[in-house]
Protein backbone atom coordinates (compact mmCIF):
# COMPACT_ATOMS: atom_id res chain seq x y z
CA UNK A 1 0.00 0.00 0.00
CA UNK A 2 2.81 1.80 0.90
CA UNK A 3 4.70 1.35 -2.63
CA UNK A 4 1.72 2.36 -4.17
CA UNK A 5 1.47 5.21 -2.60
CA UNK A 6 4.95 6.31 -3.31
CA UNK A 7 4.36 5.50 -6.62
CA UNK A 8 1.43 8.02 -7.49
CA UNK A 9 1.77 10.76 -9.61
CA UNK A 10 1.50 14.10 -7.67
CA UNK A 11 -1.97 14.96 -9.05
CA UNK A 12 -3.29 11.44 -8.12
CA UNK A 13 -1.61 11.64 -4.65
CA UNK A 14 -3.54 15.53 -4.18
CA UNK A 15 -7.12 14.04 -5.01
CA UNK A 16 -7.05 10.74 -3.36
CA UNK A 17 -5.23 12.21 0.24
CA UNK A 18 -8.77 14.91 -0.45
CA UNK A 19 -11.10 12.76 -0.78
CA UNK A 20 -9.64 10.43 1.77
CA UNK A 21 -9.36 13.20 4.71
CA UNK A 22 -12.53 14.58 3.51
CA UNK A 23 -14.62 11.17 3.61
CA UNK A 24 -13.10 10.86 7.22
CA UNK A 25 -14.18 14.21 8.79
CA UNK A 26 -17.07 13.87 7.03
CA UNK A 27 -18.21 10.41 8.34
CA UNK A 28 -16.46 11.64 12.13
CA UNK A 29 -19.11 14.30 11.86
CA UNK A 30 -22.20 12.06 10.94
CA UNK A 31 -21.11 9.35 13.31
CA UNK A 32 -21.30 12.32 16.15
CA UNK A 33 -24.37 13.67 14.94
CA UNK A 34 -26.05 10.19 15.17
CA UNK A 35 -24.78 9.60 18.80
CA UNK A 36 -26.38 12.61 20.24
CA UNK A 37 -25.59 15.88 17.77
CA UNK A 38 -22.35 16.08 19.57
CA UNK A 39 -21.18 17.92 16.18
CA UNK A 40 -23.58 20.01 16.19
CA UNK A 41 -21.72 22.51 18.34
CA UNK A 42 -18.62 22.30 16.85
CA UNK A 43 -20.11 23.30 13.57
CA UNK A 44 -22.21 25.74 14.18
CA UNK A 45 -19.30 28.34 14.00
CA UNK A 46 -18.26 27.40 10.63
CA UNK A 47 -21.76 27.70 9.37
CA UNK A 48 -22.64 30.13 6.53
CA UNK A 49 -26.01 30.12 5.68
CA UNK A 50 -29.55 29.81 6.60
CA UNK A 51 -29.01 26.74 9.24
CA UNK A 52 -30.30 27.85 12.03
CA UNK A 53 -30.29 26.12 15.37
CA UNK A 54 -26.85 24.30 15.42
CA UNK A 55 -26.28 25.40 11.45
CA UNK A 56 -27.43 21.98 10.49
CA UNK A 57 -28.70 23.49 7.05
CA UNK A 58 -26.10 26.36 5.92
CA UNK A 59 -24.13 26.06 2.64
CA UNK A 60 -21.05 26.23 4.13
CA UNK A 61 -20.81 24.22 7.09
CA UNK A 62 -18.21 21.58 7.87
CA UNK A 63 -20.73 18.58 6.48
CA UNK A 64 -21.11 20.49 3.38
CA UNK A 65 -17.67 21.18 2.80
CA UNK A 66 -16.58 17.70 3.22
CA UNK A 67 -18.99 16.35 1.06
CA UNK A 68 -17.84 18.58 -1.87
CA UNK A 69 -14.23 17.39 -0.79
CA UNK A 70 -14.93 13.93 -1.21
CA UNK A 71 -17.05 13.83 -4.18
CA UNK A 72 -14.21 16.38 -5.68
CA UNK A 73 -11.54 14.22 -4.66
CA UNK A 74 -12.63 10.50 -5.49
CA UNK A 75 -14.16 11.92 -8.72
CA UNK A 76 -10.89 13.58 -9.84
CA UNK A 77 -8.47 10.69 -8.80
CA UNK A 78 -11.44 8.64 -11.24
CA UNK A 79 -11.01 10.60 -13.82
CA UNK A 80 -7.35 10.48 -13.88
CA UNK A 81 -7.16 6.91 -13.46
CA UNK A 82 -9.62 6.64 -16.34
CA UNK A 83 -7.18 8.96 -18.36
CA UNK A 84 -7.81 12.15 -18.02
CA UNK A 85 -5.18 15.06 -17.98
CA UNK A 86 -5.08 17.02 -14.45
CA UNK A 87 -7.96 20.35 -15.55
CA UNK A 88 -10.41 17.46 -16.92
CA UNK A 89 -10.08 15.74 -13.55
CA UNK A 90 -10.40 18.91 -11.93
CA UNK A 91 -13.31 20.36 -14.01
CA UNK A 92 -14.92 16.67 -13.16
CA UNK A 93 -14.00 16.54 -9.51
CA UNK A 94 -15.78 19.87 -9.04
CA UNK A 95 -19.25 19.28 -10.91
CA UNK A 96 -19.27 15.69 -8.79
CA UNK A 97 -18.28 17.50 -5.75
CA UNK A 98 -21.05 20.22 -6.07
CA UNK A 99 -23.52 17.47 -7.25
CA UNK A 100 -22.23 15.93 -3.83
CA UNK A 101 -22.63 19.07 -1.42
CA UNK A 102 -26.03 19.89 -3.43
CA UNK A 103 -27.07 16.44 -1.96
CA UNK A 104 -25.93 16.85 1.62
CA UNK A 105 -27.27 20.53 2.26
CA UNK A 106 -30.65 19.62 0.57
CA UNK A 107 -30.75 16.24 3.65
CA UNK A 108 -29.87 18.66 5.99
CA UNK A 109 -32.46 21.09 5.07
CA UNK A 110 -35.16 17.84 5.13
CA UNK A 111 -33.98 16.87 8.47
CA UNK A 112 -34.19 20.05 10.13
CA UNK A 113 -37.35 20.20 8.86
CA UNK A 114 -38.60 17.61 10.26
CA UNK A 115 -37.13 18.36 13.57
CA UNK A 116 -39.16 21.99 13.30
CA UNK A 117 -42.41 19.95 12.74
CA UNK A 118 -41.86 18.41 16.61
CA UNK A 119 -41.63 21.77 18.25
CA UNK A 120 -44.58 23.85 16.38
CA UNK A 121 -46.18 26.21 18.39
CA UNK A 122 -49.83 26.48 17.66
CA UNK A 123 -49.57 29.70 19.47
CA UNK A 124 -48.18 31.41 16.62
CA UNK A 125 -51.09 31.04 14.53
CA UNK A 126 -53.58 33.15 16.51
CA UNK A 127 -55.14 35.48 14.22
CA UNK A 128 -54.83 33.45 11.03
CA UNK A 129 -57.72 32.87 8.76
CA UNK A 130 -57.93 29.24 8.15
CA UNK A 131 -60.46 27.08 6.15
CA UNK A 132 -62.54 24.48 7.42
CA UNK A 133 -61.40 20.74 6.76
CA UNK A 134 -64.03 18.97 9.49
CA UNK A 135 -67.49 20.31 10.66
CA UNK A 136 -66.86 21.78 13.53
CA UNK A 137 -69.95 21.25 16.34
CA UNK A 138 -71.51 24.29 18.15
CA UNK A 139 -70.31 25.42 21.34
CA UNK A 140 -67.31 23.32 22.00
CA UNK A 141 -69.93 20.37 21.87
CA UNK A 142 -66.86 18.05 19.64
CA UNK A 143 -63.80 19.03 17.50
CA UNK A 144 -63.40 20.07 13.99
CA UNK A 145 -60.37 20.46 11.90
CA UNK A 146 -59.17 23.54 9.82
CA UNK A 147 -56.03 23.89 7.61
CA UNK A 148 -54.32 27.08 8.65
CA UNK A 149 -50.43 28.34 7.77
CA UNK A 150 -48.68 27.34 11.43
CA UNK A 151 -45.23 28.84 11.42
CA UNK A 152 -45.22 29.38 7.64
CA UNK A 153 -46.49 25.98 7.06
CA UNK A 154 -50.51 24.57 5.86
CA UNK A 155 -51.43 22.40 8.75
CA UNK A 156 -54.45 20.73 9.51
CA UNK A 157 -55.47 21.51 13.33
CA UNK A 158 -58.01 19.87 15.45
CA UNK A 159 -60.26 23.10 16.52
CA UNK A 160 -63.95 24.18 18.60
CA UNK A 161 -65.89 26.96 18.39
CA UNK A 162 -68.00 29.00 20.85
CA UNK A 163 -70.27 29.71 17.83
CA UNK A 164 -73.84 28.65 18.51
CA UNK A 165 -74.14 26.66 14.93
CA UNK A 166 -72.17 24.20 12.87
CA UNK A 167 -69.42 25.35 10.60
CA UNK A 168 -69.62 23.48 7.38
CA UNK A 169 -66.56 22.65 5.03
CA UNK A 170 -64.76 25.22 3.34
CA UNK A 171 -65.84 27.97 5.65
CA UNK A 172 -63.23 30.73 6.58
CA UNK A 173 -62.57 31.08 9.86
CA UNK A 174 -60.18 33.11 12.39
CA UNK A 175 -58.09 31.29 15.11
CA UNK A 176 -59.09 33.51 17.93
CA UNK A 177 -57.79 31.57 20.79
CA UNK A 178 -55.20 28.62 22.42
CA UNK A 179 -57.65 25.86 24.08
CA UNK A 180 -54.69 23.28 24.26
CA UNK A 181 -50.88 23.04 22.86
CA UNK A 182 -52.87 20.66 20.16
CA UNK A 183 -56.26 22.79 19.72
CA UNK A 184 -57.32 26.12 18.91
CA UNK A 185 -60.47 27.97 18.94
CA UNK A 186 -62.06 29.55 16.17
CA UNK A 187 -65.00 32.02 14.92
CA UNK A 188 -66.26 32.06 11.71
CA UNK A 189 -65.57 35.03 9.29
CA UNK A 190 -69.26 35.72 8.71
CA UNK A 191 -69.88 36.86 12.40
CA UNK A 192 -67.25 38.99 11.99
CA UNK A 193 -68.98 40.87 9.33
CA UNK A 194 -71.88 40.21 11.09
CA UNK A 195 -70.70 42.39 14.12
CA UNK A 196 -68.97 45.18 12.03
CA UNK A 197 -72.33 45.87 10.41
CA UNK A 198 -74.17 46.23 13.68
CA UNK A 199 -71.54 48.24 15.30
Amino acid sequence: MIEYWLNMEPAMKTFVAIGAISSLILTIQMVLSLIGGAAEGVEADFDIGDGGEGGATGILSIRSIGAFFTGFGWAGAASLQNGLETGGATFIGTIVGSIFLGLIVYLMSYLHSLREEGTLNYKNCIGEVGSVYLPIPPGRKGMGQIEVMVQGRLRIVKVVTDHEKKIANQTAVRVTELVDPQTLLVSPLEKESTQAEIS
